[in-house]
This record gives C-alpha cells, structure tokens and sequence, in this order.
C-alpha cells in the first residue's frame, strides 16, 4: 500500500466515531474524497455522500460504515467511577483491563476498565459470563464531584488502540470495522477521478451499521441505486480451533471475499468475479443464507430493490481493540470495485 493511501486509513481508524457518533471519520472521509468527487453532501443522518457522475442513467452505490464500536457513559457513583452503556455488540469478558479514550468536549480522558479482582470472589462471582453492569472505567478520580470535572453523562468513549505493522502486510488496529469499508469506497472514489464513466458512482460513509442500520436504509432511499455494494469486514477461519464446516474456509492475505446468498444478486457477483480475473486478483467466496449482517441487509429490498452484492476484508478479532487485517486484501477490493465500476453501462440486465 501506498503511504499516502496508509496515512489515510491510520487517520480513519484513528478517528473516534462510535455508532451514532460519527462526524470524526466522516470529517477524514470527506477531505480525502474532495479533489475526486463532482460533489459531496451530507444528510440528516449523519452520511457522507460522495458523487461522480456518468454519462448514463444507471447508479450504483459503494458503501462503508463509518461507526465502530464504542461506550457513552450512563452514570457515575459517588467513588468517581464511570459506568457505560454500549454502542454496538463485542464480548464483554475482553474489557477488564483495557484502557479506553473518553471524550469530552474537547479532552481526552484516558480510563481503565475494572472489575473486582479474583482474588476477593467467591461462589460463582468468578462466572465466566460478565456483564457490562459487572465493570466500571476508572479514569482516576476519587469522588463523583472530581468525576464531573473530567467527564459528563453522555460521554463517548472508544477502545484505546494504537495502529501498528503486525508484519509486512498484517496491520492491527482498533475500528477496521468499518473504517476498511468506508477506505474502499473512498479510495474507489479516487480511482475514478479521471475515468470518463457511464455510470454514476456513489460512494456512501453510512452511519449507525452496528446499532440501528439507519444510515444505509436512508442513504439508499435518497439514491435508489439500481446496484449496491457493502463493503464490510468479514471473519477468518484461519485461527486455531475454527470450525471451517460452519464458518467456511476464510483467510487474512488470500483477497477479499465476495458472498453468495438469498440476499445477493448473481450477475453483480459474477461481474466482480470477472474483473478480478481480468486483473488477475485473488478473492475468497463465503455463504450469507439469509442475512448478511451489513449494510446490504438495509438497501437490498428498499422500495423496489437493488441489485446487490457484499464484499468482505477478512478480519481477526473482530470487535476487540486489536482487529488484524491484511492491506493487500484492502487494495485488492479497491482495484476489483473500481474495474467492476468502470466497466458497467445501461445495457446491464439485472433481471432474475
């Protein structure tokens, strides 16, 4: 990858954007995507928006969703510790120790998770099933009132991570989920710029994808594309103990996947197939029966459909502070969407 292009994922997982919070990343989206776009709105929502025309009628949609997983604070006791609500699904057994960013106004807050220590339980207090009542965030305080002076009811907070080079290919990082989507779409974008299309690209930033799906439904609402993309991060199967009769045969470094399933449209997925072929691109494919658990879910059968397709970046350790991807799949779903793009024309047929 391309420092230039490195700095722009590091800046996009390196700004805070829990669900429903997301202006940070979508401030980093939007300065990237300017030089290349005809046009950028955002919505009432939260989306970012970014547009290339073509010279046709048809419109297809790529789409990322800049929320990660976060906390927004829900009470603080008298001893000044902070207790939070989350915004999204993780394990809650990977908190305790974990240092967390929590922002307010405009300070950074840094806070521990706690919990009682295991040498003071006793019956089944050890139970390995927490809950996030279980935990506390100690940010230092020793009362409520010294509390209020650092954080307020309504706070975010996200995992406190540092992005680094596990290997040559392998980065670790917090919020690949999404930001490895939002940085396809984005970077597709950039790939177009000087293309003369025939069709008329959308590259979305959604929001709100590990809470309440809103951004998606809506962003394609005001669009109505006749294709829709989710970009998103997938599980591995190439960890110890992974059952690959259930999950499949997935793994970091061997391309992007592209899924098959009820949701999805053949001749979207046979095209992204063909463009990888042409460019000699590795890709993975996995089975969504049903439902996909991205933003596809929310656009595929929105007012009169869409043609629809989901594209994977594998990833390990999902929803903990130290997701793993590998940056050559990254790149290679950017050049696959941006070859898929290029080549499409009114004359597709998306009839079943």
């Amino acid at each position: 990858m391309e420092e230039k292009h490195l700095k722009f994922f590091r800046d996009l997982v390196s700004a805070p954007s829990p669900s429903g919070f997301e202006a940070p990343a979508q401030k980093v989206a939007r300065a990237f995507m300017a030089p290349y776009a005809d046009e950028i709105t955002s919505d009432i929502n939260g989306n970012l928006i970014a547009f290339k025309k073509g010279s046709g009628k048809l419109k297809v949609m790529v789409v990322g969703h800049a929320d990660e997983i976060g906390f927004i604070i829900n009470h603080i006791d008298e001893q000044g510790y902070v207790y939070v609500k989350s915004l999204g699904g993780f394990d809650v057994n990977l908190l305790p120790g974990l240092r967390v960013d929590i922002y307010h106004e405009e300070n950074l807050v840094r806070g521990i998770f706690g919990r009682k220590p295991v040498h003071m339980m006793r019956g089944d207090e050890g139970s390995p099933k927490l809950k996030l009542e279980d935990l506390w965030i100690d940010i230092g305080a020793t009362s409520k009132e010294e509390a209020l002076k650092l954080v307020a009811i309504g706070d975010i907070a996200t995992y406190h991570s540092q992005f680094e080079m596990l290997s040559e290919d392998f980065v670790v990082t917090k919020a690949t989920d999404n930001k490895a989507g939002v940085y396809v779409a984005a970077r597709v974008m950039q790939e177009l710029a000087k293309k003369k299309l025939k069709a008329n690209y959308y590259a979305v930033c959604s929001v709100g994808e590990e809470t309440t799906m809103k951004g998606a439904a809506t962003s394609a609402s005001q669009i109505q594309p006749d294709i829709a993309i989710a970009v998103d991060v997938t599980f591995t199967s190439d960890v110890p103990g992974s059952d690959k009769r259930i999950y499949g045969d997935v793994s970091l470094g061997k391309g992007p996947t592209l899924s098959i399933g009820a949701a999805l449209h053949p001749v979207i997925r046979e095209r992204l197939i063909a463009a990888a072929d042409k460019l000699k691109l590795p890709y993975q494919i996995e089975i969504a029966p049903g439902r996909t658990g991205t933003d596809a879910d929310a656009i595929h059968a929105r007012g009169v459909g869409a043609a629809t397709a989901v594209i994977g970046i594998p990833n390990r350790y999902m929803h903990s502070p130290n997701e793993v991807i590998s940056l050559s799949d990254l790149d290679n779903a950017v050049k696959m969407t941006a070859a898929f793009v290029a080549a499409l024309d009114d004359k597709i047929d998306l009839k079943r």
